[in-house]
């Protein structure tokens, strides 16, 4: 009998000594390991704005179609955008030939010139021979000041048409520019998300057509608590495993430097507005950590940003 409970005390104490340690080890776990159930997949989203007015007349995608860099996405009417080109051109040409009037009318004023010289010089001549009168050389030399008048002022109406070349280049630019516009191409590839532009609907300046999943930029936000930020550093493997039940491996990329302090609202005149509350139990802030997915994941293509992951560092920081 005494042999049994012996036997029975031992058993009890190997028991309790095996709670004791996987409680130990249940606690560590829980509370110092580097993992997360709170993590998702992330991925940028490029929404798509036109730039110029008017009808949708052409939409070349569906909804969760992906797209390659530079494809064709949708077709505004470019009919008035194609007629403002051309009027902006017949512009160019007819400024382009007042330039070229003005400079012909340099190069007469030029020759003007260069004959009421001449004759000045003769008439000068003549006068201080007395062969002509003083009246007649004075006559020369204001037909030398006008065609001297004539030609500065053409030469300004040269500037003046240079001027309104150069104008109506730029608005030939403009006008082109908003002719290419009217067709919106993809800035990135990615997947057409949540399409809800139709066809034949008015798209305004800036108005939102349609967004863009960049498939090049998937990655997972996982949110550690405080405690546990110790045993993570960049460059960390980490696993991660998917609700849906997939796993695959990836690398710290890098781990936020500020969260928001709820605690800490501005006040009035900007002084810090404190909680004269104090809650005695407090729960650790969870840090978002940016998490870098293996390239050699075969299923990459297959992630839908927004879903739920596991994640769990497999190599801490050393200290």
């Amino acid at each position: 009998m005494t042999a049994k409970r012996i036997v029975a005390q031992l058993v009890t104490l190997v028991v309790v000594a095996l709670a004791v340690l996987l409680g130990w080890f249940a606690w560590e776990h829980y509370t110092r390991s580097p993992w997360t159930r709170d993590a998702r997949v992330r991925a940028d989203v490029v929404t798509l704005s036109a730039d110029v007015s008017g009808r949708i007349v052409s939409l070349k995608v569906q909804d969760n179609q992906h797209v390659e860099k530079g494809q064709l996405l949708l077709e505004i009417d470019p009919a008035r955008y194609a007629l403002a080109v051309e009027h902006v051109r017949r512009s160019v040409e007819v400024a382009k030939a007042t330039q070229g009037q003005s400079q012909a009318a340099i190069i007469s004023s030029e020759a003007l010139l260069k004959q009421r010289q001449s004759e000045e010089r003769r008439r000068r001549e003549l006068k201080q021979g007395f062969a002509i009168s003083g009246e007649e050389w004075e006559k020369s030399s204001t037909e030398v000041a006008v065609a001297q008048a004539e030609l500065l002022s053409n030469q300004a109406n040269l500037s003046l048409a240079q001027a309104n070349v150069q104008l109506a280049m730029a608005v030939l630019t403009q006008a082109e520019l908003n002719l290419q516009r009217t067709r919106v191409m993809a800035p990135v590839s990615g997947y057409v998300t949540n399409l809800l532009t139709r066809e034949g609907d008015y798209a305004s300046v800036g108005s939102a057509l349609l967004a863009l999943v960049d498939s090049d930029s998937f990655y997972v936000s996982g949110y550690f608590e405080e405690t546990k930020l110790p045993r993570i550093e960049e460059g960390s493997r980490v696993r991660i495993e998917l609700m849906s039940g997939e796993t695959f491996g990836g690398v710290v990329q890098s781990i936020a430097f500020a969260i928001s302090d709820r605690e800490n609202l501005p006040g009035s005149r900007l002084l810090a507005n404190i909680n004269p509350s104090y809650t005695w139990v407090k729960l650790a802030q969870r840090v978002p950590v940016r998490i870098a997915i293996d390239p050699q994941y075969a299923g990459k293509g297959r992630l839908r940003a927004g879903t739920t992951a596991t994640v769990t560092v497999l190599e801490p920081a050393s200290r």
